[in-house]
């Protein structure tokens, strides 16, 4: 999927940026984007799949979150379910667990989202209360990966207070592009993870996850004065018939 993508031979990809087929209702874009950029973690070794969510907590300022070195044995395992109370069960999108040699553990609990909003305001909330063990939120950090995370409850922010383990906030919004910033890392690097990170650089960029690339070449289409007054009022567009 992602090299048929990259490299033009597929435009299955159209269906996530919302063109639909004659008579096609649904398409399962999450699930497909999650098993597409996901699921070849669960081929590499450790090291591998611990340098990369390393580099998406680093970019996210949560880089002291991992032990020093590389694990000696890491599990992803996607849409894991387990019984809940407030429902038949609870599924996160992707679940990662990471061992160490000395036996210290950390678990990665993500919610991944695209074109849909959250199932619910307190979805984020069920999936760290009641997937989680307690002894596992010790050790654990809750990923919220989309588009854009305002939808993520702020720190401050009532009911938060659930993702507060040891003095320091659990919940991480992590945006796609960060997710991007996080793979620049890897594209150039002859490694399993540097293949698989420069193809799903180029599938977002197939979805238009588009990396900022700075004002070179922006053009203002109108001219500014050098002297402006003490208030500047935009008065919107304005259509003439």
């Amino acid at each position: 999927m992602l090299h048929a993508t990259v490299k033009g031979k597929s435009a299955l990809h159209e269906r996530y940026l919302g063109r639909r087929d004659e008579g096609e209702r649904r398409v399962h874009e999450e699930d497909e984007i999650t098993s597409a950029i996901f699921g070849p973690l669960d081929f590499m070794a450790p090291g591998e799949v611990a340098r990369f969510w390393h580099s998406v907590l680093r970019v996210s300022g949560k880089g002291s979150f991992f032990p020093d070195g590389a694990p000696e044995i890491t599990e992803v395992q996607l849409w894991s379910r387990r019984p809940a109370r407030s429902a038949r069960f609870v599924e996160p999108d992707a679940v990662v667990r990471l061992r160490w040699p000395g036996g210290e553990q950390r678990v990665l609990l993500v919610e991944l989202k695209w074109r849909a909003p959250l199932s619910g305001e307190d979805q984020l909330h069920h999936q760290w209360n009641e997937y989680l063990t307690a002894e596992e939120r010790e050790c654990a950090l809750h990923l919220f990966i989309a588009p854009e995370t305002s939808a993520a409850p702020a720190p401050a922010s009532e009911g938060a207070d659930v993702w507060l383990v040891n003095d320091e906030v659990r919940l991480l919004p992590v945006t796609w592009l960060r997710i991007r910033g996080a793979l620049a890392e890897y594209c150039r690097e002859n490694s399993a993870l540097g293949r698989w990170a420069s193809a799903v650089d180029g599938f977002l960029d197939k979805l238009k996850m588009r990396r900022f690339s700075g004002f070179i070449g922006f053009e203002v289409a109108a001219s500014i004065p050098l002297e402006l007054p003490d208030r500047v009022f935009w008065r919107g567009a304005i259509h003439e018939d």
